[in-house]
C-alpha cells in the first residue's frame, strides 16, 4: 500500500513539473548569438510562444511610414539561454531596429561569451570595422551600424543595426 500511495504521490508531482515548465526561447531566439542576426517576433511567431506571452503592447501606428513601433511582450514562466526572460521588446523604424530582451536578474551578464561578432566577409572587410567589442558588447560599422548592448541596469541585451 505505501509503494502505490508513493507511486501515485510521483506520479502527480511529475505531472505539476511538466505543467509548470518555462516555456524556452533559446531556439528561436539563436541567431542573436551570431553576429546579432535576428528574429521579428511580431511575424510568424510559432505558436508554443505565443502561448508563453502574458500580454502585448504596440505602441507607434506601422501604417504610418518612418514611424517608430515598439512591440512589447510581456512574458510568463519564460526562459533564454538558461536564465529567466520576462520580456521581449522588437522596435523597426525606418531603417534601424531592435530586438531587447529584458531578464529577470543580472545574471544573464554571464552569457556574453556566447554573443559572437558578425562573421565579415572579404568582400565586406574594406568598409567594415568594429568599433567596440569588451564585456558589454560589441560596435560594428558596415555602411551602417550593428550593436549589441548588455545592460545591467535594465537587465537587458540588445541587438540593434540600422543603415
Amino acid at each position: 500500500m505505501k509503494k502505490m500511495v508513493f507511486i501515485l504521490g510521483a506520479f502527480l508531482l511529475g505531472h505539476t513539473a511538466v505543467a509548470n515548465a518555462a516555456t524556452d526561447w533559446t531556439p528561436y531566439l539563436k541567431p542573436m548569438l551570431s553576429g546579432c542576426d535576428y528574429v521579428n517576433p511580431t511575424e510568424k511567431l510559432p505558436a508554443r510562444y505565443k502561448a508563453s506571452i502574458a500580454s502585448k503592447k504596440v505602441k507607434g501606428n506601422p501604417k504610418i511610414e518612418g514611424e517608430e513601433v515598439y512591440t512589447t511582450y510581456t512574458l510568463k514562466d519564460s526562459t533564454a539561454f538558461g536564465q529567466p526572460l520576462l520580456k521581449v521588446e522588437y522596435l523597426q523604424g525606418y531603417e534601424w531596429y531592435h530586438l531587447k530582451l529584458y531578464f529577470k536578474d543580472t545574471k544573464f551578464t554571464t552569457l556574453r561569451p556566447q554573443f559572437k561578432l558578425p562573421k565579415i566577409s572579404k568582400d565586406e572587410a574594406e568598409y567594415s570595422k568594429v568599433v567596440k567589442n569588451d564585456k558589454n558588447g560589441y560596435e560594428v560599422e558596415n555602411g551602417g551600424y550593428l550593436s549589441l548592448v548588455f545592460d545591467q541596469k535594465q537587465k537587458s541585451i540588445t541587438c540593434a543595426g540600422g543603415v
